[in-house]
C-alpha cells in the first residue's frame, strides 16, 4: 500500500513553537536564499530499482536486475502528478538539488544516436521513453526536458552517462548541454584515460560540472570478511584505485565515493573519505570535490556534497512478504530520514563544499569497527548473504581544525567537524551498526573549537553535550540564534545555555528539539540546527588555530609473486603458462591487476586451458574482479569432469547456470564482458551461455585464475 505524503510540520514542533513565541525571543532568518548554482543532486537509480516489480510481492531475485531497473525511467515515472518522483519528491523546497536522471533515459536504438558514442554516451532522450520529446533535435529534447524539471523547483536537470567518447563526441555533447542549460553529469565511470569530456567543457562551457569515478571494489570496501583491526577502502595507499583516484581528482570537478551497502554505508563511505583526504590535503591540484552519496549528516561535518537517492516509498515491492529495497534497507529506516536531505541542501547555501585537496585533513588514530550480518534483503551482493561483514573507519574526523573531543562510557559514535574556508564550522555525529543492534546512535560529550564566534554553526546527530570553545570570551554576548535547518526563523536560546568565559555547553535534549522543529510527522531524520551568536567583538582565534599536517604521499606497491600473481591457490610456473592447483571444497583464487582497468564498454579475454593430472575432479576458470581478493568477480569456466560448462558471479560457493559441453583435453575459451550492459559471454570449444551480473562488480581491476579441488593449466589470458 502507497504511503500518503507526511505532513510538513509534526504536532511536537508545533506545540514547540508555539512555547517558544511567547518565551523566548524570535530571531532572523539564518538560512539564505538557494544560490543560482548547486552541486548537490537527486538521483533516480534507487526509486528505479524499487519500481521493478512494485505493487507486488517477489518470491526470489530474478527480476530485480540493472536491465530491469534502467526501463523504469520514462516520462509516467518521472512526470505523473499521482507519485511521480520529480513531482512528488522533496517537495519542501527542490531548488537545493539538481534532479539526475540515471541509468536508461538515453536511446537503446543506435541509428539514433546521430553525433555517435556508445550505448550509454550518447545524449540523445530515448523517444520510446519520453515521448513528450520525440521529434525535437537532440539539443532541444535535453532543453525542453530541463525546462519542465526546472518548472517543478528542482535547480535543473542532471545527465547521467557511462563510457568513452571521443574529443569530437565531447564537444557535441557539450555543446548540446550548454544549450540546454544542463549544469551536471554523472560520468558513472569511463572517460578517465584522456578526459575529452572535462577537456571540451573547460573549453566550451566552464560552469558545466562534471563528475567522474573510479569505482570501489565493490558496495563493500575490501576484506569484509576476514577477522581484522582496520578495513581499508581501495584508495588506501598501496589500494588498487588509489593512483587513479589520485589522477581523477586532478581533472574533475566532483569525484563520487561510490556506492555502499545501505547497513554499512556510513562507515564504508567515511573510510572511503578518510583514505582520499589524508593523501590529497593540502595539494591544490586535487581540485575533485568528493561526493559521499546519501551521508547527509556527515557531509555537514565534512564539507563533502551529496547524491542524494533516497526516497520516501516503504512496503510497495516485498520479497517473500517483507520490504525489498536493496539500497534502503535496514533498522536505520532511510525511507523515514527526507528531512536529513533537505537539510544538508539548505546547509548548503551557507557553508558550500570544497575541493579534496583544500585545506589540512586530521583523523584519530582510533578506529571504529561496525558489523552485522547480511541477507537477501539487504543487497544485490550474494556472496554476503548469512556471512559477518566488516568495515571501519576513523572515529574522529577533522578539517581546518583541531580534533574534537569525544568523551563516552561505551561505543561511541562517528564524530567529523570542519572549519569551511567561508567562515562556518560543520559539526556532526552519527551512528553505529553492531551485530546485535543494526543501528544505534551513542550520545557523547564533544567539545569543539570554533574559529570564528562570528560564523553560523551547524550541528547534526545527537549528542550528550556539545562543548563550542571560543578563541575568547563570549559571556558578554546577546543572543544565541538558533533554529532547525528546515525553519525559516531562529529563537534566542541564550537562557537554555550554559555560558561559561569561553566555552558554550548545548545540552543535547536542546539540540534534539530546535533540530527537529521543522520536520515533518513521523520522520526519523537526525537534529540539523544552526546557531549564531550576536554580540560585539566576537572572538576569532589566529592562525594557529589550524594545525599543520603532512599529507601521506608515498605510493607503496603491492607484492609481486611469480608472473605478477597472487592468491590462495598453488601457483607455479608450467612450460604450458601457469599450474594452479587447489585442495578441498573451498575454491581458490590467484590474481594480478590488469595494466589498464576496465570501467565500461566491452573486453573480450581469450585464453587456454587442461587438466594437469588424471584425478577425479577437473576443473578450471578465469576470474574478472573489481578487488584483489575477487570478492566482487565474476567466473567463467568449466566442469571438466561433468562436461559441463559455467559463469557465475562469485558468492562464495561456486554454483551457477550450466550447459553442456565436451571438455575432454585443451579447451579453447574465450569471454565477452560488458560493463555496461553488465553481461558475461563465454565460449568454450564452440558453445555459448550467457549471464548478467549485479552492480558489486563496479570495474575489472584483475585477472586470474580460479579451481576447486583441482589441478589445472591455463595460458596467459589475452585481453583485448
Amino acid at each position: 500500500m502507497i504511503e500518503k505524503q507526511t505532513t510538513r510540520v509534526t504536532m511536537i514542533g508545533i506545540v514547540y513553537l508555539l512555547l517558544t513565541a511567547s518565551t523566548w525571543a524570535q530571531g532572523p532568518n539564518l538560512v539564505p536564499p538557494a544560490p543560482d548554482r548547486v552541486a548537490n543532486y537527486w538521483c533516480t537509480w534507487y526509486a528505479q530499482n524499487y519500481w521493478i516489480g512494485r505493487g507486488t510481492d517477489l518470491q526470489d531475485l530474478k527480476r530485480v536486475t540493472n536491465s530491469n531497473a534502467r526501463e523504469e525511467l520514462n516520462d509516467h515515472t518521472v512526470f505523473n502528478e499521482k507519485d511521480g518522483w520529480a513531482t512528488t519528491y522533496f517537495d519542501r523546497d527542490r531548488s537545493d538539488f539538481i534532479f539526475l536522471i540515471d541509468h536508461g533515459w538515453q536511446t537503446k536504438e543506435p541509428s539514433e544516436r546521430i553525433a555517435g558514442g556508445p550505448a550509454f554516451f550518447n545524449l540523445i532522450a530515448d523517444p520510446r521513453d519520453f515521448p513528450r520529446y520525440a521529434g525535437l533535435e537532440p539539443k532541444e529534447r535535453l532543453r525542453v526536458f530541463n525546462r519542465e524539471i526546472k518548472a517543478l523547483g528542482w535547480d535543473s536537470l542532471g545527465l547521467w552517462t557511462r563510457g568513452d567518447v571521443t574529443p569530437e563526441q565531447a564537444r557535441t555533447f557539450v555543446e548540446w548541454s550548454k544549450y540546454a542549460g544542463i549544469r551536471y553529469w554523472k560520468i558513472d565511470g569511463g572517460d578517465v584515460h584522456e578526459f575529452n569530456s572535462f577537456k571540451a567543457k573547460e573549453e566550451l562551457d566552464p560552469e558545466l560540472i562534471l563528475e567522474y569515478v573510479t569505482g570501489a571494489g565493490g558496495n563493500i570496501n575490501p576484506k569484509w570478511d576476514q577477522d581484522l583491526t582496520s578495513y581499508p577502502s581501495v584508495y588506501e595507499v598501496g589500494g588498487n584505485q588509489q593512483q587513479n583516484m589520485l589522477r581523477v581528482l586532478q581533472h574533475t570537478d566532483t569525484f563520487r565515493t561510490y556506492d555502499s551497502s545501505p547497513l554499512l554505508m556510513s562507515v564504508t563511505t567515511l573510510r572511503r573519505t578518510h583514505d582520499i583526504l589524508k593523501q590529497t590535503q593540502q595539494q591544490p591540484k586535487y581540485r575533485g570535490i568528493l561526493n559521499v552519496q546519501d551521508d547527509c549528516n556527515t557531509a555537514i561535518g565534512l564539507g563533502v556534497l551529496v547524491a542524494s537517492k533516497r526516497h520516501p516509498n516503504w512496503n510497495e515491492r516485498t520479497l517473500k512478504g517483507r520490504d525489498l529495497h536493496h539500497q534502503l534497507s535496514g533498522k536505520r529506516h532511510m525511507q523515514k530520514r527526507i528531512n536529513e536531505v533537505e537539510r544538508f541542501g539548505r546547509w548548503a547555501r551557507l557553508a558550500p563544499a570544497f575541493p579534496a585537496g583544500q585545506g589540512v585533513y586530521l583523523s584519530s588514530e582510533n578506529e571504529l569497527i561496525d558489523r552485522c550480518e547480511f541477507t537477501e534483503w539487504d543487497t544485490w551482493a550474494a556472496n554476503t548473504y548469512g556471512k559477518l561483514v566488516s568495515q571501519s573507519a576513523p572515529a574522529i574526523m577533522a578539517r581546518n581544525m583541531p580534533l574534537p573531543e569525544v568523551e563516552i562510557e561505551g561505543e561511541p559514535p562517528y564524530v567529523c567537524a570542519t572549519s569551511y574556508p567561508n567562515g562556518p564550522t560543520g559539526i556532526a555525529t552519527e551512528g553505529r551498526v553492531k551485530p546485535e543492534n543494526h543501528w544505534f546512535h551513542p550520545r557523547a560529550k564533544v567539545t569543539v573549537k570554533i574559529k570564528n564566534a562570528a560564523q553560523p554553526i551547524g550541528i547534526a546527530g545527537h549528542y550528550d553535550e556539545l562543548v563550542l570553545e571560543f578563541a575568547g570570551s563570549i559571556e558578554g554576548i546577546r543572543h544565541v540564534w538558533a533554529q532547525d535547518l528546515l525553519a525559516d526563523q531562529s529563537v534566542d536560546i541564550k537562557d537554555q545555555v550554559t555560558l561559561l568565559s569561553t566555552k558554550m555547553i548545548i545540552d543535547g535534549e536542546l539540540i534534539d528539539r530546535v533540530g527537529t522543529s521543522a520536520g515533518d510527522d513521523g520522520d526519523l531524520s537526525a537534529p540539523g540546527m544552526l546557531i549564531k551568536l550576536d554580540g560585539d567583538s566576537l572572538p576569532e582565534a589566529s592562525d594557529d588555530f589550524t594545525p599543520h599536517v603532512k599529507p601521506v604521499s608515498s605510493l607503496v606497491e603491492p607484492t609481486h609473486y611469480e608472473g605478477g600473481y597472487r592468491g590462495t591457490a598453488t601457483f607455479a610456473r608450467d612450460p604450458y603458462g601457469y599450474r594452479v592447483k587447489s585442495s578441498g571444497t573451498v575454491p581458490s583464487v590467484v590474481l594480478k591487476p590488469i595494466p589498464r582497468s576496465i570501467h565500461s564498454g566491452s573486453a573480450t579475454i581469450s585464453w587456454k586451458m587442461k587438466a594437469a593430472n588424471n584425478a577425479s575432479t577437473k576443473n578450471g576458470f578465469i576470474v574478472l574482479s573489481s578487488d584483489e581478493d575477487a570478492t566482487a568477480a565474476v567466473v567463467a569456466g568449466a566442469w571438466f569432469g561433468a562436461n559441463q560448462i559455467t559463469l557465475f558471479e562469485n558468492v562464495g560457493k561456486w554454483d551457477g547456470p550450466e550447459k553442456a559441453c565436451k571438455c575432454e583435453g585443451e579447451l579453447d575459451c574465450t569471454a565477452v564482458i560488458d560493463l555496461d550492459a553488465r553481461s558475461l559471454k563465454l565460449t568454450v570449444n564452440g558453445v555459448e551461455m550467457e549471464s548478467n551480473f549485479s552492480e558489486s562488480v563496479t570495474s575489472i581491476n584483475y585477472i586470474g585464475f580460479g579451481v576447486q579441488n583441482a589441478e589445472t593449466l591455463f595460458t596467459e589470458p589475452v585481453i583485448k
